[in-house]
């Protein structure tokens, strides 16, 4: 069932779009299409104006609302909230949780969705190929050491299989990737580490050892999205590749980094699709070249091309195919 809020929010959806599609709207079209009082569209446009801080004024030539100047409070609205709703949908579904309070969830994010598109929900799916859900025990033992500031005792075990002792001060619970991760200073190294949850055997929320503001929270934010890789930090090395033939379709639709600069070039007449960005991890930013085998190379630094040359290498020794 849908609140009043809810049905306000489909109100300014609509009005939005309309301004972005035909140049204004009339009084009498919101009137018409929610069946209410031209008093209530008065009041949704003083919302829009006074609290989204959306130009909106009336024109007596037209006779209808329009925006004074470029401003769109959401493109594409619909579309946009009917992605975000099946990705709920799917995470839902995957992990057993479609229930009543999913599917209130799932109704309030279609509630701004315009009431003509609300029969596509169902029509829209989302498919996650990897997802590494994470020991719920201990996810809730790191939100109460986050909540109450307090830090963390935890044996872990990383990708070599060797098992330690952590003393660490949680901070971020990160999904990279379809996997989870914990950001947290770790107090024996001193520096900001991450750890995949699925590796901590047993952890314990420490009583009374607490937490030392070490980072505002826009540099932890810097540190997680710093380069390409959930080996993330402030060390980032940008890297070139080149990708060819159908992979160039594939990669130029792709942001792998909101910094990533990509460009078409010609090699010895052959159309290439040239990506530079910033990567924290050289080995994460190798495996992924990989996947596109023989229509992908690295250009440089020349790190980057070594590790990627040794990598094949390696792939060559454990095959019953040797190269000629």
């Amino acid at each position: 069932m849908y609140t009043q809020g809810m049905s306000q929010l489909e109100r300014i959806v609509y009005i939005n779009r309309i301004i972005e599609e035909q140049g204004g709207v009339k009084t009498s079209q919101i009137v018409d299409e929610f069946s209410i009082s031209r008093r209530q569209v008065i009041r949704d446009i003083q919302y829009i104006r006074e609290r989204l801080n959306a130009p909106i004024v009336y024109s007596t030539e037209k006779k209808w609302y329009h925006f004074s100047e470029a401003f769109t409070l959401f493109s594409n609205s619909n579309e946009r909230l009917l992605v975000l709703n099946a990705i709920f949908r799917s995470l839902a579904q995957s992990q057993g949780m479609m229930g009543a309070l999913t599917e209130m969830i799932s109704e309030g994010l279609d509630s701004g969705v315009e009431k003509h598109y609300r029969s596509l929900s169902e029509k829209i799916v989302f498919i996650s190929p990897v997802q590494d859900w994470p020991n719920y025990e201990v996810f809730n033992v790191i939100c109460s050491a986050m909540k109450s500031g307090q830090r963390i005792t935890m044996h872990y075990k990383n990708t070599k299989g060797v098992q330690s002792v952590r003393h660490v001060e949680p901070l971020r619970l990160v999904n990279y990737s379809g996997r989870w991760y914990l950001l947290a200073f770790d107090m024996k190294s001193r520096q900001l580490r991450t750890f995949h949850l699925s590796r901590i055997e047993s952890l314990a929320e420490i009583q009374g050892d607490r937490i030392v503001k070490r980072y505002e929270e826009a540099q932890i934010d810097s540190f997680i999205h710093s380069g390409y890789g959930i080996f993330m930090g402030n060390e980032q090395t940008y890297v070139t590749f080149r990708v060819y033939d159908w992979a160039i379709e594939i990669l130029k639709t792709q942001i792998w980094h909101r910094d990533q600069v990509q460009q078409i070039v010609t090699e010895q007449g052959r159309k290439a699709l040239q990506v530079t960005l910033p990567v924290a991890s050289l080995n994460e930013i190798v495996s992924a070249l990989l996947f596109y085998g023989p229509v992908a190379r690295p250009v440089s630094p020349e790190k980057f091309v070594t590790m990627y040359e040794e990598a094949v290498k390696n792939m060559q020794k454990q095959s019953d195919f040797p190269i000629q």
